[in-house]
């Protein structure tokens, strides 16, 4: 389940766990309840959290262990694309974008400069999340394929994976060379390119 409040403020809730940061400035004092709603005055949410199970011990095996995992946006992109049927399918063909940081992960942010290349994974809050099955790059002549053999944006859990180049910085904001997510995507992690050894 996505759950989201005017200022893009994400939750999402998969199964059950603890996931909590109470020493962070902005998050909820309600934290350790069950469900910690986004506030709407801040860019910042919690996720819930219900009882799991417990983890075996080691030499132990079991069939199952639910778990859950809550993504809080370190930012969000600002682009021209503002409607699904705008984004190309893949880098070609996308426009230059911003990513702003918010201001509590300022610090993750500062060493990013121009020329770096990097890895942007954005949640796409807009996709079904009930695909399984696709025709590649929406050809009808495709047979369908399994999701997780494809680029496509529709899965259970929609995570962009994006590859681009900072062209400039502003602040809490840096500019890519390309970005196929439409304005207002939260950002969950930017990461470095590390290409494969030589």
């Amino acid at each position: 389940m996505v759950a989201e409040d005017a200022d893009h403020s994400l939750v999402v809730l998969i199964a059950c766990t603890r996931l909590c940061f109470p020493s962070h400035p902005r998050w909820p004092a309600q934290c350790d309840r069950s469900v910690s709603q986004p506030s709407r005055d801040t860019n910042w949410c919690a996720v819930d959290l219900g009882i799991c199970p417990a983890v075996p011990a080691v030499g132990e095996q079991t069939d199952l262990v639910q778990t859950s995992y809550g993504l809080v946006p370190i930012g969000w992109v600002q682009s021209a694309l503002k409607v699904l049927d705008d984004a190309p399918n893949q880098r070609d063909g996308a426009p230059r974008a911003w990513i702003r940081f918010d201001e509590q992960v300022a610090e993750g942010a500062k060493d990013l400069r121009p020329g770096d290349e990097i890895v942007v994974l954005t949640w796409l809050h807009l996709s079904p999340r009930d695909e399984l099955s696709t025709h590649p790059q929406g050809d009808l002549s495709q047979p369908l394929t399994g999701v997780f053999s494809t680029c496509s944006p529709n899965r259970p859990n929609p995570i962009g994976l994006h590859r681009a180049r900072i062209v400039a910085r502003d602040g809490l904001r840096i500019e890519v060379d390309a970005l196929e997510a439409i304005d207002g995507t939260p950002v969950v992690d930017v990461k470095p390119v590390i290409d494969p050894p030589a």
